[in-house]
């Protein structure tokens, strides 16, 4: 085999394009850092693009890039502000354009806790997000990887008994080359830099003895928040032909918002156990899911009044809320959600949320953060095996329980922007790397 060569060498090398590696590539190449960004689709954007999950629901962030990229969209027409609208069949809330609100109000859960109606949230046009990170990278001097595969992590031995990443050997397009940097960002949702240094992860429900959570099961079980595949309707005919096989359930349940042309976004919601779909794999998983959405389209038109909608397309990959995580330097848990207050209790926190903890399974329901937001600390992006590498995306070090309350795109847009914050620092300032050790 051909020697693999390694072509270029960087401040910081982010792999994953999704709201993480966002977060972070953007603002790292603000702060000066000569960037590579590495994604494997042919658009960066993540779930929001490639899985049409292109609403953010209500919650508190303090994220700066959040706000720029809605503000940015919403001045073009290709982001709005939507808010429950309950002039249903069923009165179930559908989430329509609200020209009233504004950015600030998506910052708040809640429009009416007792009736458990969630505040105004941002709904944009996938390829209108895709289009605008791909220009404010370029703007950024942010080098951008696109069809490209992160296929293996090299390391070496680093101090007091740690290694570190030296390069990584990557396939461009159906070229292998190797890059290397003197940091690295894993914001993929399988933490492919991470599993392949040989840091230490975890799948599934941790058991209850293992963090003290009153939420956790017995004993460890293998079960994933469950898989969504969404879809977008207009009124007129299917332009989609469904499987005359249904599948699942048939719940009439729906998370529908109105994105800026009047198409609707339709998330189903539950569908699939995330544990079912990953041994299934991703093609027989998506057959599934699209038997559930034959099962449940016509219930869900009643239930919402839109029997004179048809769907226009089904997204090209499926939402995957949850995979393997990292077991850092400190594990997020159901205690720090139950805590909130911000976590005070911790010295170190770059992001904050109050989403509610919901598995989106049948046993899992919804614990919402009754004390205010939960802080995630900068410790569960550091792995304890390597020093020069920070994980933000959902496999950040999370257990499962508070991984399902601070996983969506602000929340990881979040831990980005904090991971290039501190990379940069310590760029500076070595001797910051230290600080949570």
């Amino acid at each position: 085999m051909a020697e693999v060569r390694c072509v270029a060498h960087y401040d910081l090398i982010v792999v994953g394009g999704g709201a993480g590696g966002t977060g972070a590539a953007l603002t790292a190449g603000r702060l000066g850092l000569r960037t590579l960004w590495i994604e494997k689709e042919r658009t960066p954007g993540g779930t929001g693009v490639q899985s049409l999950v292109s609403v953010w629901q209500p919650a508190v962030s303090e994220g700066t890039l959040p706000r720029e990229l809605a503000e940015t969209l919403a001045a073009r027409g290709q982001a709005h502000y939507i808010s429950p609208a309950l002039d249903t069949p069923s009165g179930c809330p559908l989430y329509r354009r609200d020209p009233g609100a504004a950015y600030t109000d998506t910052l708040r859960r809640w429009a009416d806790a007792e009736r458990g109606l969630i505040g105004a949230g941002v709904a944009y046009t996938p390829e209108a997000m895709s289009a605008l990170l791909v220009k404010l990278a370029a703007e950024a001097g942010v080098e951008l990887w696109i069809d490209t595969v992160c296929l293996q992590a090299h390391t070496a031995p680093g101090t007091d008994g740690l290694r570190r990443v030296i390069g990584l050997t990557v396939d461009r397009g159906g070229q292998r080359e190797r890059v290397a940097a003197g940091f690295y960002v894993d914001a993929t949702g399988d933490l492919a830099v991470a599993r392949s240094t040989g840091c230490e992860t975890v799948w599934g429900r941790e058991s209850r003895d293992a963090y003290g959570e009153p939420s956790a099961p017995v004993e460890h079980e293998f079960r994933l928040n469950g898989w969504t595949l969404c879809f977008e309707c207009r009124p007129g005919p299917d332009l989609v032909a469904l499987p005359t096989e249904c599948f699942g359930h048939d719940g009439d349940s729906a998370h529908i918002s109105e994105l800026p042309d009047g198409t609707l976004n339709v998330n189903l919601v539950y569908q699939l156990p995330g544990e079912v779909a990953w041994r299934m794999g991703p093609e027989q998983a998506r057959e599934a899911l699209l038997g559930n959405i034959a099962r449940r389209w016509p219930r869900v038109q009643a239930a919402y009044g839109l029997e004179g909608y048809g769907i226009t397309r089904v997204a090209a990959r499926a939402g995957v809320r949850e995979g393997p995580r990292l077991v850092g330097r400190y594990v997020l848990t159901e205690h720090d959600v139950r805590a909130g207050k911000r976590g005070s209790h911790h010295p170190d926190c770059i992001a904050w949320t109050d989403h509610a903890m919901d598995r989106h399974s049948p046993d899992g329901g919804c614990l919402e953060s009754e004390q205010g937001p939960v802080g995630v600390p900068l410790r569960c992006l550091q792995p304890g095996e390597v020093d020069n590498m920070l994980v933000a995306c959902r496999g950040a070090s999370f257990s499962s329980l508070a991984a399902s309350a601070v996983r969506l795109q602000r929340t990881m847009i979040e831990l980005g922007e904090a991971a290039a914050r501190f990379i940069a620092g310590s760029r500076q300032a070595p001797e910051q790397r230290e600080m949570t050790r």
